[in-house]
């Protein structure tokens, strides 16, 4: 699931209207309303907002929402799975060296 139709998605269990959490978190309803969609990327800070106004994980949901950054940055390249496979393996070399 992507990361805007999740945040819906808890919106939706907790019965919140788009206005009322766009209110919780000092958000204009129509930004909020394109981050559900897919149209806009919240920002960090946005995401750690919306951890606590929805009572989630700050780590899970900011897990998700790079994830989707990732994703969105890298889908239509025909050698995605490859790019991913690299970039762990700088991952894993960043994590030895800080070792």
């Amino acid at each position: 699931m992507e990361f805007g139709e999740y945040i819906r998605s808890l919106r939706e269990k907790r019965n919140m209207l788009l206005r009322e959490m766009a209110a919780n978190l000092n958000m204009d309803v129509a930004y909020l309303s394109k981050i559900e969609r897919g149209n806009r990327t919240a920002r960090r800070e946005q995401v750690e907002d919306l951890a606590k106004v929805l009572n989630k994980n700050k780590d899970e949901l900011l897990n998700l929402w790079m994830a989707d950054k990732i994703v969105n940055m890298i889908k239509d390249e025909s050698n995605s799975t490859e790019i991913l496979k690299k970039a762990e393996q700088e991952i894993k070399n960043l994590t030895k060296k800080k070792q």
